[in-house]
């Protein structure tokens, strides 16, 4: 299998080197004179959510016959992008790219919001999700949750966090709540600075996502104690999923396809048969995993519920871990 971080560069050349995206026709020809669709996401060019959603791009161009331009707009954990999204006129000429953070986590950390993501937007398709992984120190005796759980009977350990208020962040401090223990929070500027720390065992636990997590555990400088997705991962079948200890648990970023409020029922319908059908298409799936992504290609009920269900589960977390931002 595939090294995400292997391929991530090649991968991202290809991809921006096909920005904007030319679309064919569903029946092979040029994309005529219709006007190009925006899919707005809210961060730079070159990032993961930035190739899946030139991966969701080409799909689209394909399956509607449109060009698709991928527009960055970073800023604000993807509210900037999320809000110019919510505030186009629902023709389906701008949509947006928009991951877990500004749908279901921001809203209940920034202390200000210039949309409602449970209100002001046309739910589409979750397209991918990237779980979250926790890695322990090599010599910290935490192989699995159970022995997680009994390392902190003997008091808080130092656990490392990607940064305050994000997917992972939450991660952990839902995961303590879940198995009634605490740790000592210690938040980086990304996985970079946080693994020498690991290795040494400065800190014991430290939570990523799969795309930045798992190669270090692959080579040895940590040990991956479990998977936070619904089942075990393609990415790693071997590592166990928290929810195998912890029944439910999940903790994953994802990435969703969102029109402003107000598209119509045609267009909608329209971009979910797309966005299903590009999800279930072998090609795309083996593109998404070598991005250390699973496929997902949901219905529009399915997301909607998906963001409720979300929002009231990251709500009380955030509460609890007493983070906020501006």
């Amino acid at each position: 299998m595939p090294r995400p971080l292997a391929i991530l560069g090649a991968t991202a050349l290809a991809l921006l080197a096909a920005a904007p995206l030319r679309a064919q026709s569903l029946a092979g020809g040029p994309s005529g004179s219709q006007p190009p669709i925006r899919l707005i996401v809210g961060f730079p060019p070159g990032g993961g959510i930035d190739l899946l959603t030139r991966v969701m791009g080409e799909g689209l161009s394909a399956r509607l016959g449109r060009t698709v331009v991928v527009e960055n707009r970073a800023g604000a954990g993807g509210n900037i992008a999320a809000d110019a999204v919510a505030k186009a006129a629902p023709d389906g000429s701008v949509l947006g790219a928009v991951p877990a953070g500004p749908l279901v986590i921001n809203r209940h950390i920034y202390r200000t919001m210039p949309f409602d993501p449970l209100a002001d937007f046309t739910p589409i398709s979750r397209f991918a999700a990237i779980p979250v992984v926790f890695l322990a120190a090599p010599r910290a005796g935490i192989t699995d949750i159970a022995s997680l759980r009994a390392a902190l009977e003997k008091g808080p350990l130092p656990c490392g966090t990607p940064g305050a208020g994000t997917t992972q962040h939450l991660a952990v401090v839902l995961l303590m709540r879940e198995i009634g223990r605490d740790c000592t929070l210690v938040h980086y500027r990304g996985t970079g600075p946080a693994l020498p720390d690991l290795l040494t065992g400065t800190i014991a636990l430290y939570t990523d996502t799969v795309v930045t997590g798992l190669p270090p555990a692959r080579d040895g400088r940590a040990r991956a104690v479990a998977i936070a997705s619904p089942a075990r991962s393609a990415l790693a079948p071997e590592v166990p999923v928290v929810a195998e200890s912890v029944p439910g648990f999940v903790a994953e970023t994802w990435l969703a396809l969102v029109g402003p409020r107000g598209l119509s029922e045609a267009q909608a319908a329209r971009l979910e048969a797309a966005m299903v059908a590009i999800a279930r298409d072998p090609a795309v799936a083996a593109r998404l995993r070598d991005l250390a992504a699973e496929p997902v290609g949901s219905t529009r009920a399915e997301l909607a519920e998906t963001i409720r269900a979300q929002d009231a589960v990251w709500g009380p977390v955030a509460r609890a871990a007493n983070v906020t931002a501006d």
